[in-house]
């Protein structure tokens, strides 16, 4: 009976503690210029370089310091029906990689050109990341509370407003052929979106930098600020969190409900 008990509540259990799930970050190598020049990644994390120069172009990374590349890739030029044109390093904790700074070195015409600095940091179980324009994004959702399109050209998003908790993540999707700078409601930039690279960004609505409440976000294009706008606010209980935190209370009243009544009808059993 005791062995029973145990293991129930180690199936009832298992789902409350989750680790970091492996995301991907893309770095937009252009004609002259890399967009952005860092990136902060978890162990496990895999950054992503995307070339899109008509040329081809490669990149290493040096761990220990001796001038020799212990890490290659090969870009080819752009190259839109393949994905030759990138490269991708895995920092995960199998080949030894362990949190500190490392720097991409990328190579064009046989010779150093640019670098990123990547921020390899532990991880600690959170999803906390910082917004860049670099984060690959999930498939889009339209039903999804954290997911918005940027629609006619920048002149709306796809819905009005929306709720996020503190600490959540709001992705802004983009399908058309500009450049969008997203800002916040004092005008400040917060992230970018690259017609020829990303498709979108990822805002994280920290609890240091954002207050509980609402928030305005816009979108300035090519020609300025344009008339779209969406209202955030900010509060508890608004994302997937809450609902997973109610199914496993649930969950857990079931199993125990099984066990009281499996020790009652075995009890007047014996």
């Amino acid at each position: 009976m005791k062995r029973l008990i145990v293991i129930l509540l180690i199936f009832t259990l298992s789902g409350q503690v989750a680790a970091h799930g492996a995301n991907s970050y893309a770095i937009i190598v252009r004609n002259e210029s890399v967009m952005p020049e860092t990136a902060d990644l978890l162990v496990n994390d895999t950054l992503v370089l995307y070339n899109t120069a008509a040329w081809n172009r490669s990149a290493g990374i040096d761990v220990d310091g001796d001038g020799v590349f212990d890490h290659t890739c090969e870009m080819g030029a752009r190259n839109t029906t393949s994905n030759e044109d990138e490269c991708q390093f895995t920092f995960d904790a199998n080949n030894s990689w362990i949190p500190g700074t490392y720097t991409v070195s990328i190579r064009q015409n046989g010779s150093e050109w640019r670098e990123v600095t990547v921020e390899l940091l532990p991880d600690n179980h959170t999803e906390a990341s910082p917004a860049g324009p670099y984060i690959l994004l999930p498939t889009f959702d339209p039903n999804a509370e954290n997911m918005v399109m940027i629609e006619g050209n920048g002149s709306s998003f796809s819905r009005s407003s929306v709720r996020i908790a503190p600490g959540g993540n709001l992705y802004i999707y983009s399908s058309g052929e500009e450049d969008y700078t997203i800002l916040r409601d004092n005008s400040v930039q917060i992230c970018q979106i690259y017609a020829s690279g990303a498709s979108g960004c990822k805002i994280w609505f920290s609890s240091q930098d954002w207050s509980e409440g609402q928030h305005t976000i816009s979108i300035a294009g090519p020609d300025g600020a344009g008339p779209a706008t969406l209202l955030v606010r900010i509060q508890e209980g608004a994302d997937a969190n809450t609902g997973t935190g109610m199914v496993q209370m649930i969950a857990s009243l079931g199993v125990l409900t099984c066990l009281v009544l499996y020790t009652y009808y075995r009890t007047r059993r014996n």
